[in-house]
Protein backbone atom coordinates (compact mmCIF):
# COMPACT_ATOMS: atom_id res chain seq x y z
CA UNK A 1 0.00 0.00 0.00
CA UNK A 2 1.15 3.54 -0.73
CA UNK A 3 0.92 6.17 1.95
CA UNK A 4 0.66 9.96 2.00
CA UNK A 5 0.38 12.48 4.83
CA UNK A 6 0.85 16.13 5.66
CA UNK A 7 4.50 15.37 6.38
CA UNK A 8 4.96 14.42 2.75
CA UNK A 9 5.38 10.71 3.57
CA UNK A 10 5.14 8.42 0.57
CA UNK A 11 6.08 4.86 -0.20
CA UNK A 12 5.23 1.21 0.24
CA UNK A 13 4.38 -0.69 3.41
CA UNK A 14 3.47 -4.38 3.31
CA UNK A 15 0.61 -5.89 5.26
CA UNK A 16 1.47 -6.33 8.97
CA UNK A 17 4.14 -3.60 8.78
CA UNK A 18 1.91 -0.50 8.83
CA UNK A 19 3.01 0.51 12.33
CA UNK A 20 6.46 1.24 10.89
CA UNK A 21 4.97 4.03 8.82
CA UNK A 22 3.56 5.59 11.99
CA UNK A 23 6.94 5.41 13.74
CA UNK A 24 8.66 6.91 10.70
CA UNK A 25 6.22 9.82 10.55
CA UNK A 26 6.46 10.41 14.29
CA UNK A 27 10.09 11.39 13.81
CA UNK A 28 8.89 14.23 11.58
CA UNK A 29 6.10 15.21 13.96
CA UNK A 30 8.65 15.40 16.79
CA UNK A 31 10.91 17.67 14.73
CA UNK A 32 13.68 15.06 14.53
CA UNK A 33 13.73 14.90 10.74
CA UNK A 34 13.64 17.28 7.78
CA UNK A 35 13.97 14.65 5.05
CA UNK A 36 14.61 10.92 5.34
CA UNK A 37 14.16 7.50 3.79
CA UNK A 38 13.62 4.11 5.43
CA UNK A 39 13.74 0.62 3.97
CA UNK A 40 13.28 -2.80 5.55
CA UNK A 41 13.69 -6.21 3.93
CA UNK A 42 12.29 -9.34 5.57
CA UNK A 43 12.95 -12.85 4.30
CA UNK A 44 14.47 -11.39 1.15
CA UNK A 45 11.53 -9.16 0.25
CA UNK A 46 11.09 -5.42 0.66
CA UNK A 47 8.35 -4.86 3.25
CA UNK A 48 8.91 -1.16 3.93
CA UNK A 49 10.15 1.51 1.53
CA UNK A 50 9.29 4.98 2.83
CA UNK A 51 10.59 8.45 2.11
CA UNK A 52 9.35 11.85 3.08
CA UNK A 53 9.88 15.36 4.28
CA UNK A 54 11.90 17.91 2.40
CA UNK A 55 15.31 18.47 0.85
CA UNK A 56 15.39 22.17 1.74
CA UNK A 57 15.77 23.69 5.19
CA UNK A 58 12.88 26.12 4.62
CA UNK A 59 10.77 23.01 3.94
CA UNK A 60 7.80 22.33 1.70
CA UNK A 61 9.53 23.50 -1.48
CA UNK A 62 11.71 20.55 -2.56
CA UNK A 63 10.19 17.20 -1.56
CA UNK A 64 12.40 14.33 -0.40
CA UNK A 65 11.42 11.58 -2.87
CA UNK A 66 12.23 8.00 -3.82
CA UNK A 67 14.94 9.36 -6.14
CA UNK A 68 16.64 11.45 -3.45
CA UNK A 69 20.19 10.42 -2.57
CA UNK A 70 22.08 11.18 0.62
CA UNK A 71 25.65 11.16 1.92
CA UNK A 72 25.66 8.53 4.66
CA UNK A 73 28.97 9.21 6.43
CA UNK A 74 30.31 6.12 8.25
CA UNK A 75 27.33 3.98 7.30
CA UNK A 76 29.59 3.73 4.23
CA UNK A 77 31.96 1.58 6.30
CA UNK A 78 29.44 -1.25 6.40
CA UNK A 79 29.41 -1.33 2.61
CA UNK A 80 33.21 -1.21 2.63
CA UNK A 81 33.14 -4.29 4.87
CA UNK A 82 30.73 -5.97 2.47
CA UNK A 83 33.08 -5.27 -0.45
CA UNK A 84 36.05 -6.75 1.41
CA UNK A 85 33.96 -9.79 2.40
CA UNK A 86 33.15 -10.33 -1.27
CA UNK A 87 36.90 -10.36 -2.04
CA UNK A 88 37.46 -12.85 0.79
CA UNK A 89 34.65 -15.06 -0.49
CA UNK A 90 36.26 -15.15 -3.93
CA UNK A 91 39.65 -16.06 -2.50
CA UNK A 92 41.30 -12.76 -3.41
CA UNK A 93 41.90 -11.74 0.22
CA UNK A 94 42.27 -13.48 3.57
CA UNK A 95 41.37 -11.68 6.81
CA UNK A 96 44.33 -13.31 8.59
CA UNK A 97 47.02 -12.37 6.08
CA UNK A 98 49.22 -9.26 6.36
CA UNK A 99 48.30 -6.36 4.12
CA UNK A 100 51.82 -6.38 2.68
CA UNK A 101 51.11 -9.76 1.04
CA UNK A 102 48.79 -7.97 -1.38
CA UNK A 103 50.40 -4.53 -1.23
CA UNK A 104 54.15 -4.83 -0.54
CA UNK A 105 54.81 -1.08 -0.39
CA UNK A 106 52.47 -0.76 2.59
CA UNK A 107 54.60 -3.03 4.79
CA UNK A 108 57.09 -0.42 6.00
CA UNK A 109 57.62 1.87 9.03
CA UNK A 110 56.26 -0.63 11.56
CA UNK A 111 53.30 -1.76 9.44
CA UNK A 112 54.87 -5.05 8.32
CA UNK A 113 52.67 -7.28 10.49
CA UNK A 114 49.32 -5.48 10.20
CA UNK A 115 46.81 -8.07 9.05
CA UNK A 116 43.61 -7.27 7.20
CA UNK A 117 41.38 -7.95 10.20
CA UNK A 118 43.50 -5.53 12.28
CA UNK A 119 42.70 -2.81 9.78
CA UNK A 120 38.99 -3.59 9.50
CA UNK A 121 38.50 -3.85 13.28
CA UNK A 122 40.29 -0.52 13.79
CA UNK A 123 43.32 -2.15 15.44
CA UNK A 124 45.99 -1.10 12.92
CA UNK A 125 47.16 2.00 14.81
CA UNK A 126 46.54 4.25 11.80
CA UNK A 127 43.52 6.39 12.79
CA UNK A 128 44.91 9.49 11.06
CA UNK A 129 47.97 10.77 9.21
CA UNK A 130 50.39 12.90 11.17
CA UNK A 131 50.34 16.01 8.99
CA UNK A 132 47.57 18.54 8.45
CA UNK A 133 45.51 17.93 5.33
CA UNK A 134 43.37 20.02 2.99
CA UNK A 135 40.24 19.15 1.03
CA UNK A 136 42.40 18.85 -2.08
CA UNK A 137 44.62 16.37 -0.24
CA UNK A 138 41.85 14.03 0.87
CA UNK A 139 40.29 14.11 -2.60
CA UNK A 140 43.63 13.05 -4.14
CA UNK A 141 43.70 9.25 -3.91
CA UNK A 142 47.32 8.92 -5.01
CA UNK A 143 48.53 11.41 -2.42
CA UNK A 144 46.59 9.79 0.43
CA UNK A 145 47.91 6.35 -0.47
CA UNK A 146 51.46 7.72 -0.50
CA UNK A 147 50.99 9.36 2.90
CA UNK A 148 49.62 6.14 4.39
CA UNK A 149 52.51 4.09 3.00
CA UNK A 150 54.88 6.41 4.88
CA UNK A 151 52.82 6.64 8.09
CA UNK A 152 53.95 4.94 11.29
CA UNK A 153 51.40 3.25 13.59
CA UNK A 154 50.32 5.32 16.59
CA UNK A 155 50.17 2.18 18.76
CA UNK A 156 51.37 -1.39 18.40
CA UNK A 157 49.11 -2.90 15.71
CA UNK A 158 46.66 -5.41 17.13
CA UNK A 159 47.18 -4.39 20.75
CA UNK A 160 44.04 -2.25 21.08
CA UNK A 161 41.50 -0.49 18.91
CA UNK A 162 40.70 3.09 17.99
CA UNK A 163 38.28 4.30 15.35
CA UNK A 164 39.93 4.86 11.94
CA UNK A 165 37.47 7.45 10.66
CA UNK A 166 38.88 7.98 7.16
CA UNK A 167 42.13 6.06 6.77
CA UNK A 168 40.43 2.66 6.77
CA UNK A 169 38.66 3.60 3.55
CA UNK A 170 41.77 4.46 1.60
CA UNK A 171 43.68 1.36 2.73
CA UNK A 172 40.81 -1.09 2.20
CA UNK A 173 39.85 0.57 -1.08
CA UNK A 174 43.42 0.26 -2.35
CA UNK A 175 43.49 -3.41 -1.34
CA UNK A 176 40.34 -4.06 -3.36
CA UNK A 177 41.79 -2.24 -6.37
CA UNK A 178 44.98 -4.32 -6.19
CA UNK A 179 43.41 -7.77 -5.82
CA UNK A 180 40.50 -7.25 -8.21
CA UNK A 181 41.45 -9.02 -11.47
CA UNK A 182 40.02 -6.02 -13.36
CA UNK A 183 41.80 -3.51 -11.07
CA UNK A 184 38.70 -1.37 -10.82
CA UNK A 185 38.52 1.68 -8.61
CA UNK A 186 36.65 1.15 -5.35
CA UNK A 187 33.87 3.33 -6.74
CA UNK A 188 33.41 1.15 -9.81
CA UNK A 189 33.84 -2.11 -7.89
CA UNK A 190 30.96 -1.47 -5.48
CA UNK A 191 28.65 -0.31 -8.26
CA UNK A 192 29.43 -3.38 -10.37
CA UNK A 193 29.43 -5.96 -7.58
CA UNK A 194 27.04 -4.68 -4.89
CA UNK A 195 24.53 -2.21 -6.36
CA UNK A 196 24.51 0.15 -9.33
CA UNK A 197 22.78 2.79 -7.20
CA UNK A 198 25.47 2.94 -4.51
CA UNK A 199 27.90 5.75 -5.28
CA UNK A 200 31.30 6.58 -3.82
CA UNK A 201 32.30 9.44 -6.07
CA UNK A 202 29.30 10.35 -8.19
CA UNK A 203 30.06 10.33 -11.91
CA UNK A 204 28.33 13.49 -13.15
CA UNK A 205 26.02 16.42 -12.45
CA UNK A 206 22.98 14.41 -13.51
CA UNK A 207 23.43 12.35 -10.34
CA UNK A 208 24.55 15.24 -8.12
CA UNK A 209 21.22 17.01 -8.54
CA UNK A 210 19.52 14.18 -6.64
CA UNK A 211 21.77 14.52 -3.57
CA UNK A 212 19.98 16.20 -0.66
CA UNK A 213 21.90 18.89 1.25
CA UNK A 214 22.87 18.08 4.83
CA UNK A 215 21.81 20.24 7.77
CA UNK A 216 23.47 19.97 11.15
CA UNK A 217 21.61 20.61 14.38
CA UNK A 218 23.25 23.37 16.39
CA UNK A 219 24.21 22.31 19.90
CA UNK A 220 25.90 24.03 22.80
CA UNK A 221 27.63 20.92 24.11
CA UNK A 222 31.12 20.29 22.78
CA UNK A 223 33.25 17.16 23.01
CA UNK A 224 36.83 18.48 22.75
CA UNK A 225 39.34 15.74 22.09
CA UNK A 226 42.40 16.31 19.92
CA UNK A 227 42.78 12.69 18.83
CA UNK A 228 39.08 12.33 18.03
CA UNK A 229 39.19 15.58 16.06
CA UNK A 230 42.18 14.42 14.01
CA UNK A 231 40.45 11.11 13.36
CA UNK A 232 36.99 12.41 12.48
CA UNK A 233 38.16 15.45 10.49
CA UNK A 234 40.81 13.54 8.51
CA UNK A 235 43.62 15.60 10.01
CA UNK A 236 41.69 18.85 9.70
CA UNK A 237 40.52 18.59 6.08
CA UNK A 238 36.88 17.73 6.75
CA UNK A 239 35.81 19.39 10.02
CA UNK A 240 32.39 18.68 11.47
CA UNK A 241 30.24 21.11 13.43
CA UNK A 242 30.96 24.06 11.11
CA UNK A 243 28.39 26.62 9.99
CA UNK A 244 29.04 25.55 6.39
CA UNK A 245 28.72 21.80 5.89
CA UNK A 246 31.76 20.83 3.85
CA UNK A 247 30.15 17.53 2.82
CA UNK A 248 27.67 19.51 0.71
CA UNK A 249 30.44 20.61 -1.65
CA UNK A 250 30.45 19.04 -5.15
CA UNK A 251 34.16 18.14 -4.90
CA UNK A 252 33.37 15.93 -1.88
CA UNK A 253 30.53 14.27 -3.77
CA UNK A 254 32.90 13.45 -6.64
CA UNK A 255 35.80 12.20 -4.53
CA UNK A 256 36.39 8.56 -3.63
CA UNK A 257 36.27 8.47 0.18
CA UNK A 258 35.15 4.87 0.84
CA UNK A 259 34.78 5.25 4.61
CA UNK A 260 32.64 8.38 4.67
CA UNK A 261 31.06 9.59 1.43
CA UNK A 262 28.85 6.77 0.25
CA UNK A 263 25.80 8.25 -1.48
CA UNK A 264 22.61 6.22 -1.68
CA UNK A 265 19.02 5.90 -0.59
CA UNK A 266 17.79 3.57 2.13
CA UNK A 267 16.39 1.03 -0.33
CA UNK A 268 19.82 0.41 -1.87
CA UNK A 269 21.48 -0.08 1.51
CA UNK A 270 18.83 -2.45 2.86
CA UNK A 271 18.98 -4.50 -0.34
CA UNK A 272 22.78 -4.85 -0.13
CA UNK A 273 22.53 -6.09 3.46
CA UNK A 274 19.75 -8.48 2.49
CA UNK A 275 22.01 -9.95 -0.20
CA UNK A 276 24.70 -10.56 2.42
CA UNK A 277 22.44 -12.90 4.38
CA UNK A 278 20.31 -14.55 1.69
CA UNK A 279 18.60 -14.37 -1.68
CA UNK A 280 16.49 -11.33 -2.56
CA UNK A 281 13.18 -11.56 -4.42
CA UNK A 282 12.52 -8.40 -6.41
CA UNK A 283 10.72 -7.47 -9.64
CA UNK A 284 9.89 -11.13 -10.26
CA UNK A 285 13.59 -12.00 -10.16
CA UNK A 286 15.79 -13.82 -7.67
CA UNK A 287 19.04 -12.06 -6.78
CA UNK A 288 21.42 -14.65 -5.35
CA UNK A 289 23.12 -14.23 -1.99
CA UNK A 290 26.54 -12.60 -2.33
CA UNK A 291 28.39 -14.51 0.40
CA UNK A 292 28.80 -18.06 1.60
CA UNK A 293 27.74 -18.75 5.16
CA UNK A 294 31.38 -19.48 6.01
CA UNK A 295 32.55 -16.04 4.86
CA UNK A 296 29.65 -14.25 6.52
CA UNK A 297 30.30 -16.01 9.83
CA UNK A 298 33.96 -15.02 9.69
CA UNK A 299 33.17 -11.43 8.68
CA UNK A 300 30.83 -10.83 11.63
CA UNK A 301 32.90 -12.63 14.28
CA UNK A 302 33.71 -10.39 17.23
CA UNK A 303 37.44 -9.75 17.74
CA UNK A 304 37.15 -6.77 20.12
CA UNK A 305 37.98 -7.75 23.72
CA UNK A 306 35.15 -7.20 26.18
CA UNK A 307 35.07 -3.69 27.67
CA UNK A 308 38.03 -2.51 25.57
CA UNK A 309 37.64 1.26 25.16
CA UNK A 310 38.02 3.02 21.83
CA UNK A 311 41.32 4.91 21.89
CA UNK A 312 40.26 7.59 19.40
CA UNK A 313 36.49 7.93 19.84
CA UNK A 314 36.01 9.46 23.28
CA UNK A 315 36.92 6.23 25.12
CA UNK A 316 33.50 4.69 24.47
CA UNK A 317 33.27 0.85 24.33
CA UNK A 318 32.89 0.30 20.58
CA UNK A 319 32.85 -3.27 19.26
CA UNK A 320 33.97 -4.33 15.79
CA UNK A 321 34.01 -7.65 13.98
CA UNK A 322 36.80 -9.36 12.08
CA UNK A 323 35.35 -7.99 8.86
CA UNK A 324 34.86 -4.44 10.14
CA UNK A 325 31.17 -4.39 10.97
CA UNK A 326 29.80 -2.91 14.15
CA UNK A 327 28.20 -5.75 16.06
CA UNK A 328 25.70 -6.00 18.88
CA UNK A 329 26.92 -4.33 22.06
CA UNK A 330 26.74 -1.16 24.13
CA UNK A 331 27.48 1.11 21.19
CA UNK A 332 25.39 -0.90 18.72
CA UNK A 333 22.29 -2.00 20.67
CA UNK A 334 20.39 -3.45 17.72
CA UNK A 335 18.03 -6.34 18.58
CA UNK A 336 20.54 -8.91 19.88
CA UNK A 337 23.51 -11.17 19.21
CA UNK A 338 24.21 -11.66 15.53
CA UNK A 339 23.19 -8.18 14.40
CA UNK A 340 25.81 -6.44 12.29
CA UNK A 341 26.03 -3.22 10.32
CA UNK A 342 27.26 0.33 10.74
CA UNK A 343 26.03 3.71 11.90
CA UNK A 344 26.97 7.06 10.39
CA UNK A 345 27.58 10.51 11.81
CA UNK A 346 24.36 12.38 12.42
CA UNK A 347 21.89 9.50 12.36
CA UNK A 348 22.12 7.25 9.30
CA UNK A 349 22.27 3.50 9.92
CA UNK A 350 22.12 0.18 8.08
CA UNK A 351 22.28 -3.35 9.45
CA UNK A 352 21.23 -6.97 9.21
CA UNK A 353 19.71 -9.21 11.87
CA UNK A 354 20.11 -12.69 10.38
CA UNK A 355 18.13 -14.61 13.01
CA UNK A 356 14.99 -12.74 11.92
CA UNK A 357 16.06 -12.52 8.26
CA UNK A 358 15.68 -8.75 8.55
CA UNK A 359 17.71 -5.88 7.11
CA UNK A 360 17.24 -2.19 7.77
CA UNK A 361 18.46 1.16 6.45
CA UNK A 362 17.64 4.70 7.50
CA UNK A 363 19.17 7.86 6.06
CA UNK A 364 18.45 11.50 6.82
CA UNK A 365 19.50 15.05 5.98
CA UNK A 366 19.16 16.50 9.49
CA UNK A 367 22.28 15.53 11.42
CA UNK A 368 22.40 15.14 15.17
CA UNK A 369 26.06 15.85 16.08
CA UNK A 370 25.78 13.73 19.24
CA UNK A 371 24.74 10.59 17.36
CA UNK A 372 27.82 8.36 17.56
CA UNK A 373 25.82 5.21 18.23
CA UNK A 374 22.23 4.25 17.39
CA UNK A 375 20.24 7.43 16.79
CA UNK A 376 16.95 8.09 18.60
CA UNK A 377 15.09 8.02 15.26
CA UNK A 378 16.26 4.48 14.54
CA UNK A 379 15.54 3.47 18.14
CA UNK A 380 11.89 4.47 17.64
CA UNK A 381 11.62 2.34 14.52
CA UNK A 382 13.44 -0.63 16.06
CA UNK A 383 10.93 -0.56 18.91
CA UNK A 384 8.10 -0.70 16.38
CA UNK A 385 9.75 -3.65 14.62
CA UNK A 386 10.18 -5.49 17.92
CA UNK A 387 6.47 -4.99 18.64
CA UNK A 388 5.61 -6.53 15.27
CA UNK A 389 7.76 -9.59 15.96
CA UNK A 390 6.27 -9.90 19.43
CA UNK A 391 2.60 -9.53 18.59
CA UNK A 392 2.19 -10.68 14.98
CA UNK A 393 2.86 -13.96 13.23
CA UNK A 394 4.93 -12.90 10.25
Amino acid sequence: MSTLSNNNIYGYVAENWTSIRDAFEQNFIDGLDIGASLSIYHRGKCVVDLYGGWKDLERKKQPYTSDTLQIIFSTSKGILSAAIALCVDRGWLNYDEPIRKYWPEFGTHGKEDIIISDLLAHRAGLPYVSQSLSVDDVCNWTKMISLLINEKPHWKPGSTHGYHGHTIGYIAGELIHRVDPQHRSYSQFVRDELDQEYYVGIPDNDIDKYVAPLFEKQIEEEMPDLIADQTLSCSGALPLGQSEMIYNKPEIHRAILPAVNGIANARTLARIYSLLIGDVYENEKILKCLLSQKTLSEAIKNITPQNELDQTLYQIPTTFSKGGFQIYGDSFPVFGDGAFGHTGYGGSCAFAYPSQQLTYAYICNQLDPLSFTIDIRTKHIIQAIENIFKHQAI
